[in-house]
């Protein structure tokens, strides 16, 4: 029976990493064609080794994602091919029942769950946190995608959402947006900065990099105050009425 076990096992492992070698390479193919547009950026600093090694960075971040439907698909492919040519007949006379066959696909299936908790706690994160430094250190930035990120803070009678396009490798903030809304959602100001710092770690505003007010944010609470006092204007009205 161990022999049997080994057997779907190893058939099994192998299906999977192969499953996972395909789409690394398909991923790694298209992560570097997206990246030689960045190429002699950042007074030529980075380069075609630079962008090997930054995609190279990004696979263990791809594995995280890739591991649930390669295990999914190498199952299937190894259960299938056993179904077809009659092997799984075969074993199950020699005495793999259904409910062993079972159990060692469940084997499989936790020690694939603990490789994916391990990559994506422990492997991923260190990758893609030296992937963004390299990537900092020579185009003097670290990016958050197109859209940037995105923080909310929910208070008492009002929501802030702050919104970060990048971040400077001395910890400035570049491109900060703050919606201001109230309790019900309706958005009452805007504010943006060119940069800005995180006063809890030492830096404090001055200058440039100073949140200041947008115009669209005066007009839009002045529009807000005055459309609420027409609103109590005509309650009065409607009261004295």
């Amino acid at each position: 029976m161990r022999t049997i076990r080994r057997l779907i096992a190893r058939d099994v492992i192998w299906s999977v990493a192969l499953v996972v070698l395909g789409f690394l390479s398909l991923f790694f193919f298209f992560d570097f064609v997206e990246e030689l547009g960045n190429l002699n950026r950042a007074d030529g600093a980075y380069r075609l080794p630079q962008a090997l090694l930054y995609v190279t960075l990004l696979l263990p971040a791809r594995l995280y994602e890739l591991i649930p439907i390669a295990v999914l698909i190498g199952t299937i492919v190894v259960t299938a091919r056993l179904a077809r040519n009659s092997e799984f007949t075969i074993l199950r006379t020699s005495g793999l029942g259904p409910w062993r066959a079972l159990r060692v696909l469940l084997s499989l299936g936790a020690l694939f769950a603990v490789l994916t908790f391990a990559c994506g706690d422990y492997l991923a994160p260190s990758a893609d946190r030296a992937a963004q430094l390299l990537k900092a250190r020579l185009e003097g930035r670290i990016s958050f995608g197109q859209s940037g990120a995105w923080l909310k803070e929910r208070q008492q009678t009002k929501q802030f959402n702050v919104n970060v396009a990048s971040l400077s490798p001395d910890g400035k903030l570049q491109g900060v947006r703050i919606f201001e809304s109230d309790d019900k959602g309706l958005l009452l100001a805007v504010n943006h900065a060119r940069h800005a710092r995180d006063q809890e770690r030492g830096g404090v505003p001055h200058g440039d990099d100073s949140v200041h007010a947008h115009p669209r944010a005066t007009f839009v609470r002045e529009a807000r105050e005055r459309a609420r006092a027409r609103c109590s204007q005509q309650r009065e009205v409607r009261a004295r009425q």
